[in-house]
């Protein structure tokens, strides 16, 4: 009997190699590799390919995770990764097996230049790194990758990695290994350093990514080493009330979502249904039709047939159409009134609130007729007090065809009705987003971003003006407004955790994450314009369940919410720290002065206030000062952004969520994925599943949190339709404004399957 190798060769059936292979995969792992063996029940025939029979052992050992026996994930991550090792030697030419002793190398050092110098040549890997580092460069940091650090992936990660991640030629097949892949990141991201500290940083980059330390976001390991570095995971854009930037914001929306960009959008400027335009009474159609365009775009517009573009539309819960919005996903209405696609959200002040507590009425606007309330300003460009003031004006002063008058409790019901339905909208408290925005001196916050965890200044550009030269060359000339970019890095708490620990990775994370904004391709000028004034940065977490566990701490609990705030105040002191101490060396944001950093007020809170607040003993008083003498790098620092994929990379909990149950099969482009959390065996009855969790404590904990949060959290609810009543949820909205957050992003049910996830923010 014959087998058929990866190069089409026959070669006599040898079962020895078969238990070569499966020996590799079960070193040192607490499996019995017999089992394996029998348990695949290999079915031999003539010409069997060796990559058929390597398949199926890797389904086996899949198929055999469960909490009881998780250590079959490694297993399977073994056995793909021994497929691999093969795969990528046979297209790169080299041999993975030594011939002098039999041994294994999987990693061909001596390959590496080659490998970036063939590609680079084909358009698929990016020249700059030929550029920017010698022949003894890339020797010296090939010799400097560790290939032990394969073994750190479960079996979803390292296919998550392969399906996604790993660089592959024009056939469609992988040709770079998971460290050659950490490394080209890494030296992509050096490259801003000073030529003689360039090496040293690619390797401690190297050292944070491999050891799965951190991670950073889907679009920066897509791209960094490739043609085009868009490094960065969302973009958000303000629409001006008028035609030419309606339809310039939809351009930029299809080029930002072409180079894979997830996208916020601000409508609450546009004019209503009926509102008029060039006085002509009636004539405009209102938001509607704007949301569908953007609807469209984001489907048309399909990030290269990898996954449709996906964008979140914020309009405020004043404006006249936002009954209409409200109702984009539902299945009941008028289909013409339908964007499927898109993720709505709503923005709401404290006073609406203050309505609904009391059972008052509330007043819908026209924007069209909010305009320059005040100065040069709308109704929109206010928050708080001041706000309040212009909207009472405007309720006593505006004609009764500019406005219409809701019971704001029957409007919080039907906006609650929708999120039971759909898991959206999404909410932005806009008065404590903007109340608490470091950088208020120079700027407002309308909305968020797609995942809802960015909080930086907004604002639409200016169309200045056109012209044609006598060589028929049309200029458009416009002043750039903010279009809001998110650079994101997340720490692994299973491995980053203790005070030392923080203190040497977070300053790294930032100097990474601020290289970005250097390295960064910009499909958008203003894109380029804002990142370049404001630097503006994103640190989130992934495994924050596992690490919980791991203290023995429960979700439940108020040492829970010790825990909490104490973790985050570990990441913001480092994070400011290392933030100064990079603009030591390359100088503060442009925008510095004049900003809450610049005054030493961090989260809203003096000095003084934040040593009586700390749980951990830190210098908030001589950081401040620091901070006032040398300035900040980055005018935004940390945002808790969802890790769906990359948490699958790193086998950890996602983000700051609990866990949605301690055995499950995931199902995406990879595949049917079995997934336990970190050490379920050992821990399993110290984790609590997201349903089982009663959620006060889910937005309670993240309170704790955003007491050193500069922007906000992807805050997800899980409920059970079953168990929870209308009133109940919304206590919870009304309990997550009252204690501080932001936000809050999707309110997943146990009877809703089909919520996407947000991969654009994924780190």
């Amino acid at each position: 009997m014959h087998v058929r190798k990866r190069s089409g060769e026959k070669e006599a059936l040898d079962i020895s190699k078969i238990r070569l292979a499966i020996g590799f995969a079960c070193k040192d792992i607490d499996v019995d590799p017999m089992e394996l063996e029998l348990d695949a029940q290999i079915q031999f025939r003539d010409g069997i390919s060796t990559k058929e029979i390597q398949q199926l052992l890797i389904r086996t050992a899949a198929e055999k995770v469960s909490p009881q026996t998780p250590q079959w994930q490694y297993v399977a991550a073994r056995l793909l990764l021994y497929d691999l090792y093969k795969e990528v030697g046979h297209i790169r030419g080299y041999e993975v097996k030594d011939k002098i002793n039999g041994k294994y190398k999987p990693y061909n050092p001596d390959s590496f230049h080659k490998l970036v110098e063939t590609y680079a040549g084909r358009g698929i890997y990016g020249e700059y790194l030929l550029k920017e580092y010698t022949e003894q460069d890339f020797s010296q940091l090939a010799h400097y990758i560790e290939p032990e650090r394969d073994l750190l992936f479960n079996y979803t990660g390292i296919k998550v990695l392969a399906d996604r991640y790993l660089v592959r030629d024009e056939e469609g097949s992988i040709v770079e290994l998971p460290q050659e892949m950490y490394m080209l990141i890494a030296m992509t991201l050096a490259i801003p350093e000073e030529k003689e500290k360039r090496l040293h940083y690619a390797k401690l980059f190297y050292d944070l990514m491999s050891s799965h330390q951190v991670s950073l976001a889907t679009p920066t390991l897509m791209n960094a080493r490739r043609t085009h570095t868009q490094l960065s995971s969302c973009f958000v854009l303000t629409v001006e009330d008028d035609l030419y930037d309606i339809f310039d914001n939809v351009q930029k929306a299809g080029q930002i979502s072409k180079f894979a960009g997830g996208l916020g959008v601000y409508l609450g400027k546009i004019r209503a249904t009926g509102a008029p335009i060039r006085k002509f009474k009636g004539a405009s159609s209102g938001v509607l039709p704007v949301v569908k365009i953007l609807n469209d775009v984001m489907v048309y517009v399909d990030q290269l047939g990898m996954r449709k573009g996906s964008a979140s539309i914020t309009l405020d819960i004043w404006h006249k159409d936002v009954l209409d919005f409200l109702e984009v996903k539902t299945n009941v209405g008028d289909e013409r009134k339908k964007a499927h696609d898109i993720h709505p959200a709503v923005a709401i002040p404290d006073l609406f609130m203050k309505r609904l507590k009391n059972r008052q009425r509330w007043t819908l606007f026209d924007p069209y007729y909010c305009k320059k309330v005040k100065g040069d300003k709308n109704l929109e460009d206010f928050y708080g007090e001041e706000f309040e003031e212009l909207y009472e004006r405007l309720e006593r002063e505006l004609p009764p065809y500019a406005k219409k008058e809701v019971d704001a409790f029957e409007l919080w019901k039907r906006l609650l009705s929708v999120i039971f339905e759909t898991g959206e909208p999404y909410v932005f408290f806009r008065d404590t987003a903007n109340r608490l925005n470091p950088n208020k001196h120079c700027g407002m916050v309308y909305s968020s971003n797609l995942c809802h965890e960015i909080v930086q200044n907004m604002s639409p550009s200016q169309h200045v003006e056109e012209s044609l030269s006598e060589e028929g060359v049309i200029l458009h000339k416009k002043k750039s407004g903010d279009v809001v970019v998110c650079n994101l890095g997340s720490i692994n708490l299973g491995k980053v955790y203790t005070k030392e620990e923080m203190e040497k990775v977070v300053p790294l994370l930032v100097r990474m994450l601020d290289n970005v904004i250097s390295m960064n391709y910009y499909a958008v000028k203003e894109a380029q314009w804002t990142n370049w004034r404001y630097r503006s940065i994103g640190i989130g977490v992934s495994n924050y369940h596992y690490r919980l566990v791991k203290e023995g701490i429960s979700w439940e609990s108020e040492e829970h919410l010790q825990f909490a705030q104490a973790l985050f105040e570990r990441i913001a002191y480092y994070a400011i720290k290392g933030s100064m101490e990079l603009a030591k060396e390359r100088g503060a944001y442009p925008l510095f002065e004049g900003s809450d950093w610049s005054k030493g007020i961090f989260f809203g809170r003096t000095p003084g206030e934040n040593v009586k607040l700390s749980k951990n003993g830190f210098d908030w008083v001589g950081l401040a000062q620091e901070v006032k003498t040398y300035g900040m790098r980055n005018a935004y620092l940390i945002a808790v952004m969802p890790t769906g994929s990359t948490s699958l990379i790193l086998g950890a909990t996602p983000s700051v969520d609990p866990i949605f149950a301690k055995f499950y099969k995931e199902e995406n482009m990879s595949g049917v994925l079995p997934q336990v959390p970190p050490e379920i065996d050992k821990l399993f009855w110290h984790y609590k599943s997201a349903y089982h969790i009663d959620q006060e404590w889910v937005i309670r904990a993240a309170a704790a949190r955003q007491l050193w949060i500069d922007q906000a959290q992807s805050l997800n609810l899980f409920i059970d339709p079953e168990k929870i009543d209308g009133p109940t949820l919304s206590k919870l909205y009304e309990l997550a404004r009252e204690l501080g957050l932001k936000t809050v992003y999707y309110t997943r049910s146990k009877s809703m399957t089909d919520i996407e996830e947000c991969e654009s923010c994924s780190t």
